[in-house]
């Protein structure tokens, strides 16, 4: 019987390295543009900011609720509950526009490219605090 649990665990952990190796991107290595945030932010004033204010999606704030997960999380939860009046109304390029507003007021750098709808690149991207 030690033999196969011996065969989980090392699945177990070749399975999360594997995970690890094949989503090296983060919210460090400029995963949206500044243009993107600039829209999240005009977004953000005329849907959100009735209900939210910009400092609950900074610092311990936002990364306590967070850290560790998938832009494809965030993405799907956002999209799923917000606007609270009318949740998935808006298009799913704002909803991005806005993560990435999120990333900027979190002082992550902004990059070349824009966040995508394309969900098997979100899942890729962590959000991580800086080591």
């Amino acid at each position: 019987m030690k033999p196969v649990i011996g065969l989980v665990l090392v699945f177990i952990v070749v399975s999360f390295w594997t995970a690890q190796s094949e989503s090296g991107r983060s919210v460090w290595d400029g995963v949206y543009t500044d243009g993107q945030a600039t829209r999240g932010q005009a977004v953000f004033t005329a849907s959100c900011s009735a209900c939210h204010s910009q400092e609950e999606f900074r610092g311990d704030a936002f990364m306590g609720s967070w850290d560790a997960t998938t832009v494809l999380d965030l993405f799907s939860d956002v999209q799923a509950k917000m606007p609270m009046d009318n949740p998935g109304s808006l298009q799913p390029e704002q909803y991005l526009d806005v993560i990435a507003y999120f990333f900027r007021g979190n002082a992550f750098p902004p990059g070349k490219d824009e966040l995508t709808t394309d969900r098997d690149q979100l899942k890729l991207i962590r959000i991580e605090r800086k080591k």
